[in-house]
């Protein structure tokens, strides 16, 4: 959880989420990119995370991190992103809840990719259960897993 993973090649990158997004960074030309395991839309906090092992937990700070670690491998990349997760994890929550994590996580992500001109290409969001999320590096694919079987997007 709240972790950030850069992968290339042959690399396949991994997490599970639930109401957290899983979202992957790329450069299909370069075959890279990277993983972000996201908690929450924003770190509100004023501590950064850079450099520890939660680097992934805010969007706002890791989509960053990940842009900033892939343009040191190759400094001219045209980015694409797919994302997973967001899921309503508590029957108590709908769309006018405060606590509905997940929604604010997509909307929060969907806004920094925007800002960024970073296109969402694919997503598998919301639902109601959790789900195991692989990236592969080599054919930018990200397989997505949940109690009803896989989905590739």
């Amino acid at each position: 959880m709240a972790g950030l993973a850069i992968g290339q090649k042959n690399d396949t990158l991994k997490t599970f989420v639930g109401s957290c997004i899983a979202i992957c960074i790329y450069d299909d030309n370069h075959k890279i990119g990277g993983m972000a395991h996201i908690l929450l839309p924003k770190n509100i906090t004023n501590k950064s995370t850079k450099g520890t092992r939660l680097e992934g937990k805010f969007a706002d700070e890791a989509i960053d991190i990940v842009i900033e670690k892939l343009t040191i491998l190759y400094p001219y990349l045209k980015l694409k992103a797919k994302m997973a997760g967001g899921a309503k994890t508590f029957s108590h929550e709908n769309d006018e809840n405060t606590l509905n994590i997940g929604a604010k996580n997509i909307e929060g992500i969907r806004s920094i990719l925007k800002e960024k001109k970073i296109p969402l290409i694919a997503e598998l969001v919301g639902a109601k259960n959790g789900r195991w999320v692989t990236f592969s590096c080599a054919n930018q694919s990200m397989f997505v897993k949940n109690k009803d079987g896989e989905q590739i997007i």
